[in-house]
């Protein structure tokens, strides 16, 4: 899901965030290097791995923003299989979750394994309020339309200039348009065309067009939409494109 790409970009790129959620300090995450690490002889990928370059703790993240009834099974078989093949001796399990409704009903086979304190379930709906930028980002993701405004704003006037491209990609995700975007901000125009994001997504096309003919440098855009989360029909109205170019772009 398109969420969870968001979550996992936040965690590799604003990993303070994550540490404030789990009740740490947030300057451990310098001491981390955020993977994905493929098992070996399994089809298993665990896309979220906190690996310490000192004798701390190995954290097992996971985002689930979507019921799946074989989700724990899958969850503690990844992270046993992992320690078979690299033995770790202090690990702790993190399930990021949108809200308890998503979570996965039946757990009575896993009970005792999730009320180890090793294992933690984080519900982003029953967050205390924060004043760090980097889990504010995170609330971003939950809060409804009607209340991003004024977080998002909140946001922007702390954000680095990092923060504030991922602050526009979740809004962006919130099919929000452009004009409501720089008028939620309360910033420029043209400060707004200024920021990388607007520059890589919407002026790229432009851009790559006086090289390469203008639609053909507009077409070359559309995967990393599609990556944002945009539909065809969004991405051929930014672009100016007739809808059916747009979807003649192959997908992966």
């Amino acid at each position: 899901m398109h969420t969870d790409k968001l979550i996992y970009l936040l965690l590799q790129l604003v990993p303070q965030g994550f540490f404030s959620l789990i009740g740490r300090n947030p300057d451990d995450a310098l001491h981390y290097q955020f993977s994905s690490v493929e098992l070996k002889e399994v089809a298993f990928r665990i896309d979220g791995l906190f690996i310490p370059d000192t004798d701390d703790i190995t954290y097992f993240v996971e985002v689930q923003f979507q019921r799946d009834e074989q989700f724990y099974a899958r969850f503690f078989a990844e992270i046993f299989l992992y320690l078979k093949q690299y033995p770790t001796k202090k690990w702790e399990a993190v399930v990021i979750y949108p809200s308890r409704d998503v979570e996965q009903k039946e757990i009575e086979a896993f009970a005792k394994l999730l009320a180890l304190e090793q294992v933690k379930r984080i519900y982003l709906d029953e967050m205390a309020e924060s004043e760090e930028t980097a889990v504010m980002l995170f609330e971003l993701l939950i809060v409804p339309r009607e209340e991003v405004g004024a977080l998002a704003r909140k946001v922007a006037r702390r954000a680095d200039k990092m923060q504030r491209e991922l602050l526009l990609k979740i809004l962006s995700y919130k099919n929000l348009t452009e004009e409501e975007v720089v008028e939620m901000l309360e910033i420029e125009e043209e400060l707004f065309k200024e920021t990388p994001f607007y520059k890589e997504v919407f002026a790229k096309g432009v851009q790559e067009g006086k090289q390469e003919g203008k639609q053909e440098g507009k077409l070359s855009t559309v995967p990393l939409l599609r990556e944002l989360g945009l539909t065809d029909e969004v991405i051929a109205q930014k672009l100016q494109l007739p809808l059916a170019d747009v979807q003649n772009v192959p997908k992966p």
